[in-house]
């Protein structure tokens, strides 16, 4: 279940030599694959504190902020990326962010613990 819960990780390390490998701007990919990675461990400490919380409504509200940062915090990063690198690397930042944010939301559903 480890391996299912970190899959956008997993997916993220195993594609990189062989996106590297055919070409794609290392520096776009490195940049985004850092960002993902640290937001993610981010993610796991705002999930260990929302579980120790118990209040419903500040839960939800700690979620709600925390993905809202997420999100700004990716773009700069892919906008940061855009001014101090290029086009192309921006355009790998955002693809490689897209993909692996859309992997973990289609993940996460199955990984919420049930509510009693």
């Amino acid at each position: 279940m480890t391996v299912f819960r970190y899959i956008d990780v997993v997916l993220m390390v195993v594609a990189a030599p062989i996106l590297l490998l055919i070409g794609v701007p290392a520096a776009g990919y490195g940049v985004a694959a850092g960002a993902w990675l640290a937001l993610r461990v981010v993610e796991i400490g705002v999930n260990r504190y929302v579980a120790a919380v118990g209040d419903v409504r500040r839960e939800l509200t700690l979620r709600l902020a925390f993905m809202l940062v997420r999100i700004f915090l990716l773009a700069l990063a892919v906008v940061l990326v855009r001014r101090g690198i290029g086009k192309d690397d921006a355009l790998t930042a955002l693809l490689l962010i897209v993909c692996v944010f859309t992997i973990h939301m289609a993940t996460s559903f199955g990984d919420r613990p049930p509510r009693s």
